[in-house]
């Protein structure tokens, strides 16, 4: 046995030894002061006191339990370590004014500060999962996504609209009591659709090619009202009981709706079109000329030329049903007009206008044409707005109306 272990035994002995006594000396003591609440406790608390000191000093002495250990004071930092000051150069040589490095450990340095090989960088970007949050940010698919319809086949069952339809009636008729019997089916329904999409005028939509108002989408916006309609034929005293007559009735209604808003849709769509071949024209025409200043500023000057191109028709446009339409319609007449114009309009003797000439080119040529094309078009002899039907967003507007052709059509299926 070395000295070392001898000294840490007898060490332990006279620990053992201590704490014995003093236990011994607090059982023989312990019958005078059992019932002192503050004698056991103070005792209690020197007995522990004594015993862990000496253990402390025991482990500080001979490295029990875990190894000597320096204050930290007194500790020493490493030759080279991160979080150190010394530089990393500096690793491996002794510190003060000594030679400077060799070329190899200068070049040792530098190399240590290159960026990753390109095998490296392949096996970290290989180690990367894929998500759907990185297509947020950009991804090398997102061309590909753009215009598609996660929703298609959704939005065009309108089979499961019906009996969807049909299972509300059911469970409103079976929670009042209801037991006259009903005359709701899904045959019935499908006629309702048929007819109130020919009366609504919404199979012209349907003859737009490219344009994916599709029989079965247009059925589809229908139900989807019509659900939001009927929960008014469940209140009041008929105990649930819904006819056919009643469901037909909020069908042509709904059919009215959806046309509205697609007139509305569509002609919104057209004048953003239209607005749009106005800027291509004007590239066409001067293709470099064009700087940023015009560019920047035509979307102010076509807005600008459709609200006083429209003005003087305001009052008459609002009176219609469809308002919102027309004015839309109003709009890509003007941007039309100014496209066919683009030449007069951004063309001086030295080649392309400024800004201020362009301006003011648009401005003359909606008052003296744009406004009449407008005016020929919506506005009848007896000064009240003609009837207008939905035309395909590929349709030109000229002095004497739409130029389209019959490659912008197909066949409704109500003509099969």
């Amino acid at each position: 046995m070395s000295v070392k272990s001898m000294g840490r035994s007898a060490t332990s002995g006279m620990v053992l030894a201590a704490s014995a006594a003093v236990a011994l000396a607090a059982f023989d003591q312990s019958r005078a002061y059992a019932n002192d609440a503050f004698l056991r406790g103070f005792v209690g608390g020197m007995v522990g006191g004594m015993v862990g000191n000496m253990l402390m000093q025991q482990q500080h002495f001979h490295g029990g339990g875990g190894g000597y250990y320096a204050p930290r004071h007194t500790r020493e930092a490493p030759a080279y370590h991160p979080y150190t000051e010394r530089a990393p150069a500096a690793h491996g040589r002794p510190a003060g004014n000594g030679p400077p490095p060799s070329p190899e450990e200068s070049s040792r340095a530098l190399a240590s500060l290159a960026p990753p090989t390109t095998q490296e960088e392949q096996v970290v970007l290989k180690s990367i999962n894929p998500s759907q949050s990185l297509g947020a940010v950009g991804a090398s698919d997102d061309l590909q996504q753009i215009g598609r319809d996660y929703n298609a086949e959704v939005n065009r069952d309108y089979t499961s609209r019906i009996d969807d339809l049909i299972k509300r009636i059911q469970q409103a008729q079976n929670a009042q009591h209801s037991t006259k019997e009903g005359d709701v089916t899904e045959h019935a329904i499908l006629e309702a659709l048929e007819t109130s999409i020919r009366e609504a005028n919404l199979v012209k939509f349907e003859t737009f090619l490219g344009e994916n108002w599709s029989p079965e989408r247009l059925r589809v916006m229908i139900l989807d009202r019509v659900q939001n309609e009927i929960g008014s034929l469940f209140d009041g005293t008929n105990r649930g009981e819904v006819t056919m007559n009643d469901i037909n009735l909020i069908i042509k209604k709904a059919a009215t709706n959806v046309y509205a808003r697609l007139f509305e849709t569509s002609e919104l769509l057209a004048a953003n079109r239209s607005s749009t071949l106005f800027v291509q024209r004007l590239y066409q025409t001067h293709g470099d000329l064009v700087n940023g200043e015009v560019r920047e500023s035509a979307e102010q000057l076509l807005s600008e030329a459709s609200a006083s191109g429209v003005a003087k028709l305001e009052p008459l446009l609002r009176r219609d049903p469809n308002a919102f339409a027309l004015k839309y319609r109003a709009e890509r007449i003007i941007y039309d007009c100014l496209s066919d114009n683009i030449e007069a309009i951004s063309s001086t003797e030295s080649g392309m206008g400024n800004s201020a000439e362009i301006s003011k080119g648009v401005a003359d040529v909606t008052q003296q044409q744009c406004s009449k094309w407008v005016s020929a078009q919506l506005i009848g002899a007896d000064n009240k707005v003609k009837p207008q039907d939905p035309m395909p967003l590929r349709v030109i507007w000229t002095a004497d109306g739409p130029k389209d052709d019959p490659s912008m059509y197909g066949r409704a299926t109500d003509q099969l």
